[in-house]
């Protein structure tokens, strides 16, 4: 069953695509399938999400690099991970030189949007024809820089004590009063 998914999810690819791309998979002893595929165009991600929802699959998570093949030259690599009919595929694009935008997969797998509206903020990617390209985690008073980290400890501070319920209180308080 596996390698015909394998050989359908291949045929699709060369009847949509007009690019070219290439291919790996392996099914591994435990019987999971999983699938590399690499996309000489860019632009042709929208297709590939087509094929995947005809799968009825989803997208898991988007990963970005943004990598520098020599002093003068940098792109951003963004690898798209899937799952479908007990398959993960991976499908990477390269975003050539310093163009950093990419069509929306949203209006095709709804899945995307919060994967996409994260790529978008951490990594500066425009995303075209996203229907909700508003900020996700950051407020724009908060400037990033591309390689900005923020240590966890920091992140998680106040998640799981009573700090941050400390807060949520005190701007009640404060809202109240204004209110007065």
């Amino acid at each position: 069953m596996e390698k015909d998914i394998i050989s359908i999810f291949t045929d699709k690819l060369k009847e949509k695509l007009d690019g070219k791309f290439t291919l790996n998979s392996e099914v591994d002893r435990k019987g999971v399938t999983c699938i590399w595929c690499k996309l000489e165009n860019a632009a042709e991600i929208t297709k590939a999400a087509e094929i995947v929802k005809d799968f009825n699959g989803r997208i898991m998570t988007i990963s970005a690099l943004i990598a520098s093949s020599n002093e003068k030259s940098e792109h951003v690599e963004i690898s798209y991970h899937f799952y479908f009919g007990n398959v993960n595929c991976t499908v990477s694009i390269t975003l050539p030189g310093n163009l950093r935008e990419v069509k929306s997969i949203t209006p095709i797998l709804k899945s995307a949007d919060w994967h996409e509206r994260e790529m978008q903020e951490f990594y500066k990617i425009k995303l075209i024809g996203h229907p909700n390209p508003k900020e996700l985690f950051l407020g724009s008073s908060i400037q990033m820089g591309e390689n900005t980290m923020i240590p966890l400890s920091a992140a998680m501070n106040g998640t799981s004590t009573s700090t941050l319920w400390e807060r949520v209180m005190k701007s009640i308080g404060e809202e109240a009063e204004e209110n007065e």
